[in-house]
């Protein structure tokens, strides 16, 4: 990342135009002493930290891609779009709260050849992804994410480490937490009198 170099704050240009704000044609003055002040590396502090705000938010709306490219070629089982966002080493994880689901997987072939043989195909989308929150370190970011798989009627937590490559973001790792909603939803007593009672806990 650009850092300022001390010295620009107190740039003869900068300078000569600050002194020559108060008269017509100040603002092309300053706005010219901006452009020259970029142009030699020097950027005011301000400016420098709304550049840094920008990244970061760039890099999280990059990693956010990731899981939303993942859901897409899920539900299209579409092999080459998941390829492109793992890293070759990358791990996976599956794994059931309260269903039968617990595997590892290491190596980008292992992963996807895993994916093949789960997919038994879908006419409409299945996975859906929401609330995303990424912290963004350096080079390394780690998402979670809600999904609700409406396949096997289950809602999950995925928890997604990426890492910073010259092609771009792409998961190093990926961990899901699943759960089953039809092992959570209440049961329900019929309705009397046009209410629909609960039966009560056992």
């Amino acid at each position: 990342m650009h850092r300022t170099d001390p010295a620009c704050a107190a740039h003869p240009i900068e300078a000569f135009a600050r002194s020559r704000s108060s008269i017509r044609g100040g603002l092309e003055i300053s706005a010219l002493a901006l452009l020259v002040s970029l142009l030699v590396g020097c950027r005011p502090p301000a400016l420098e930290t709304r550049i840094a705000a920008l990244e970061v938010a760039a890099d999280r709306q990059a990693v956010i891609q990731l899981i939303n490219q993942y859901a897409y070629g899920l539900d299209r089982g579409d092999q080459d779009a998941l390829r492109s966002i793992f890293l070759p080493e990358a791990v996976a994880e599956y794994v059931g709260v309260d269903t039968p689901l617990d595997v590892r997987l290491e190596g980008i072939e292992a992963i996807l050849a895993w994916l093949r043989e789960t997919d038994h195909g879908r006419s409409a989308p299945g996975h859906y992804m929401a609330t995303h929150v990424v912290e963004v370190e350096g080079d390394h970011a780690r998402m979670v994410a809600y999904q609700h798989n409406r396949d096997v009627s289950g809602a999950g937590l995925y928890t997604i480490d990426a890492r910073r490559t010259p092609e771009g973001w792409r998961i190093a790792r990926l961990h899901l937490d699943q759960r089953s909603l039809a092992m959570h939803t209440p049961d329900r007593a019929p309705a009397t009198n046009g209410k629909d009672e609960r039966q009560p806990a056992q």
